[in-house]
């Protein structure tokens, strides 16, 4: 039992080590907006306007194939912080920005460059959405 027990610890410590790496990495001089949640209180009431593309994950807390794509979108932010900004919107609490971006479907992606919806993609292919800042950037 006892071995059960410092297992369990081992796996919590690095769990929060990776979980502070992540709030680390994503706190650093770039543009850490993935971290940063998007509201209905938008700078500007055409959306999303930025002199960066940026890429919007629409998902919500229920949704685990959303969960799966973060990583994607964290990773993406690191690789692309000067060229790219990356947001979630939980669909959940910001209904309002789902329906202005017609969302019918979760994890929906969209990217926006200087201020015009450029493409949407529904479904939870991160290569995808790898692809989608190549083409945008």
């Amino acid at each position: 039992m006892e071995q059960i027990r410092g297992s369990n610890q081992l796996v919590l410590t690095v769990t929060c080590l990776i979980c502070l790496w992540f709030s680390v990495g994503m706190s650093s001089d770039s543009d850490p907006l993935i971290k940063t949640y998007v509201s209905s209180s938008l700078p500007s009431n055409n959306g999303l306007v930025s002199s960066v593309p940026v890429m919007v994950l629409f998902t919500a807390d229920w949704c685990d194939l959303c969960h799966l794509m973060l990583p994607t979108l964290f990773k993406l932010d690191i690789d692309y912080k000067d060229q790219f900004k990356f947001y979630t919107v939980d669909i959940s609490k910001e209904a309002s920005i789902a329906i202005r971006y017609m969302v019918r479907a979760i994890p929906t992606t969209i990217v926006v460059k200087g201020g015009g919806l450029m493409t949407t993609f529904v479904g939870g292919d991160s290569r995808k959405l790898e692809k989608l800042v190549e083409r945008y950037k």
